[in-house]
């Protein structure tokens, strides 16, 4: 039910490179056929965005914070928009969650809803999460009253209370920030973080030599460890 996008351009002038990344996973909800259905129309509905607005203002050269955070937050709510409507049409619980990074240089604007992940990996293997889950679980680990160790494993470790598609407006949570050269960024649904912890994302990442070499062991860690997603 996972839907995903990646977007990669290189503007170079008088020498200089400039480089734009777009990356964006979606999460479907609400059963096999609703799920990939609503994740399908999260990345489309921002892949058709990112070709008329973003790039026009990346190649411009006015994509600074402001912009890509005011673009962030008009495309998000523009996919929720079509995933509610698809919804109410179908009445249906379909919907879905978000994690997507626009990578400008090295600045990044990284927006979510739900519980997928953002992580920044640095080049000695330090692990950040840039994002925190919509949940249940989470607000419970924020007021202290279960341990991270009880979350694994709560029976309502599933519950998200804010979705794509869930309402007809979304707010979804926006940061920017400035990476260091040879930073990585993670992103992933639940079927990654649920399986194993972050201390072993981040060991995996960082002895892989490519992104593609960590995609598959981080897959294969998760389905090891019994991936139930």
């Amino acid at each position: 039910q996972d839907s995903l996008l990646v977007l990669e351009m290189d503007k170079v002038n008088q020498s200089m490179p400039g480089p734009l990344g777009l990356y964006v996973v979606a999460d479907g909800l609400g059963g096999h056929e609703g799920g990939e259905i609503a994740s399908g129309l999260v990345v489309s509905a921002i892949a058709r965005s990112a070709q008329a607005e973003l790039l026009r203002i990346f190649i411009e050269g006015a994509l600074d914070e402001t912009g890509a955070e005011s673009w962030a937050n008009s495309v998000i709510n523009q996919a929720n928009r079509e995933v509610y409507e698809k919804r109410t049409a179908a009445k249906s619980d379909m919907g879905s969650t978000l994690v997507m990074a626009v990578v400008n240089g090295l600045s990044v604007c990284v927006a979510h809803v739900g519980d997928s992940r953002a992580y920044r990996l640095t080049t000695s293997g330090d692990l950040e999460r840039l994002t925190a889950d919509h949940s249940l679980v989470e607000e419970l680990l924020k007021a202290k009253q279960i341990t991270p160790d009880q979350a694994k494993e709560h029976k309502l470790g599933s519950l998200i209370f804010k979705t794509m598609g869930q309402k007809e407006d979304v707010e979804p949570e926006i940061r920017t920030m400035e990476l260091e050269s040879g930073d990585r960024l993670i992103l992933c649904c639940d079927g990654l973080n649920s399986m194993i912890g972050d201390e072993q994302i981040a060991a995996i990442a960082h002895a892989a030599s490519s992104p593609a070499e960590a995609a598959h062991r981080l897959v294969t860690a998760a389905n090891d460890a019994g991936g139930r997603d």
